[in-house]
C-alpha cells in the first residue's frame, strides 16, 4: 500500500520536474537572445535568479527529495574515507611518475624499432 501511495506522489509530482526544466530552458532563451536588452550584469543576475527559482521547484519534487537524500548520504560516506597524509600522497605521486618515465621510455623503444623496421622494408627494391 505504500509503494502504491509513493507511486501515485512519484507521477503527480512529476509535473514540478517538468516546470523546473521549462525554466531552465526559458532561462537559457532569455540569457543567450537578450530580448529585453538587459546589461550584461542584470542579464547574468537575472540569470541566476531564474535558476535559484528552477532548483527550488526541483528540491520539491521527488527526484529532487531523491536527489537530497543522495548528497546526505554521499556526505556521510566522504566522512568515512580514510585519506592519505600529506608523505603518503608525495610517495605514491612519486612511484606513479617513474612508473609513467619508465613506460615512456619503453614505448619510444618499441617507436625507434618499429621506425627501423619500416624503414628498413621500405628501402628494398623488388625490382
Amino acid at each position: 500500500m505504500a509503494k502504491e501511495i509513493e507511486n501515485l506522489k512519484s507521477v503527480s509530482d512529476k509535473w514540478k520536474t517538468y516546470v523546473a526544466i521549462a525554466v531552465v530552458i526559458a532561462t537559457l532563451y532569455l540569457y543567450y537572445s537578450n530580448p529585453l536588452a538587459f546589461n550584461t550584469l542584470t542579464n547574468v543576475i537575472v540569470t541566476l535568479v531564474l535558476f535559484g527559482i528552477a532548483g527550488v521547484i526541483f528540491i520539491k519534487s521527488a527526484q529532487g527529495e531523491r536527489f537530497l537524500h543522495f548528497l546526505k548520504e554521499t556526505r556521510i560516506e566522504l566522512r568515512k574515507v580514510v585519506w592519505p597524509t600529506r608523505q603518503e600522497t608525495a610517495k605514491t605521486t612519486g612511484i606513479i611518475m617513474i612508473a609513467v618515465v619508465i613506460v615512456a621510455i619503453f614505448l619510444w623503444i618499441v617507436d625507434a624499432f618499429f621506425t627501423w623496421g619500416v624503414g628498413s622494408i621500405s628501402s628494398i627494391n623488388i625490382f
